[in-house]
């Protein structure tokens, strides 16, 4: 090292160098991200959620974010979600027996639409099929709390067509607020990484010390 090169500790950079050394010795790890990823994909089946992939941009752009693709297993959403103070409580205990019994469309897809962002806005649905499969006029259920009951009969009490509309769209809306959650976990665990706080502690581990520019000319990072 040449012995005329100033030997700062971080604190005594000026704000431009601090800058500096932050960028270019305080990224966070390639892997920082996978726990915030693996327990969004924990979590999410209690929520009906099936996690395949996320991804995320971010964090300094409008179009930053993140989004995840999968399915969604409809009774359980339903389960999860419908709470009973809602008005349409009960036309979704229906249907939810109803997708349960083998009557209805059980899951969705989510998928992305967008190949340049990854922002919860990209996330659509493929569609949930309103029909009922195979039910005849004297169909009934065979399980459940609504055993024995006529399987139309129920269906048009419920509306079944209007309803999967609104659940397609219910859906919809909690999958992206499911993604901007990850996001923001994401966004602060990143943030807690570049800090300053979090730096000067990784300088007093590996005894860091800079030039007058914030380049490391002490301590240990990668051989130096």
């Amino acid at each position: 090292m040449d012995t005329t090169t100033q030997s700062l500790a971080f604190q005594q950079l000026a704000y431009r160098a601090k800058q500096n050394a932050i960028s270019e010795y305080g990224q966070p790890p390639d892997d920082w991200y996978e726990e915030i990823y693996a327990l969004a994909k924990e979590q999410a089946p209690a929520r009906g959620f099936s996690i395949n992939e996320i991804q995320f941009n971010g964090f300094a752009s409008q179009g930053d974010g993140a989004s995840w693709t999968g399915h969604v297993d409809l009774a359980d959403f339903i389960e999860y979600h419908n709470k009973p103070e809602a008005t349409d409580f009960t036309q979704y205990v229906v249907l939810r027996e109803l997708i349960k019994d083998g009557w209805c469309e059980e899951k969705v897809n989510i998928n992305r639409h967008a190949f340049i962002y990854s922002h919860s806005g990209t996330m659509v649905t493929e569609g949930i099929d309103d029909s009922i499969s195979y039910a005849d006029d004297d169909s009934v259920m065979d399980r459940g709390i609504l055993e024995g009951a006529n399987v139309k009969e129920l269906a048009n009490s419920i509306h079944t067509d209007e309803l999967f509309n609104d659940l397609d769209g219910w859906v919809m809306r909690k999958a992206r607020a499911y993604a901007d959650g990850i996001y923001k976990q994401l966004k602060e665990e990143y943030e807690a990484y570049t800090s300053e706080e979090y730096f000067i502690d990784l300088c007093d581990i590996n005894r860091w010390r800079f030039d007058k520019y914030g380049t490391l000319v002490e301590g240990y990072h990668h051989g130096i």
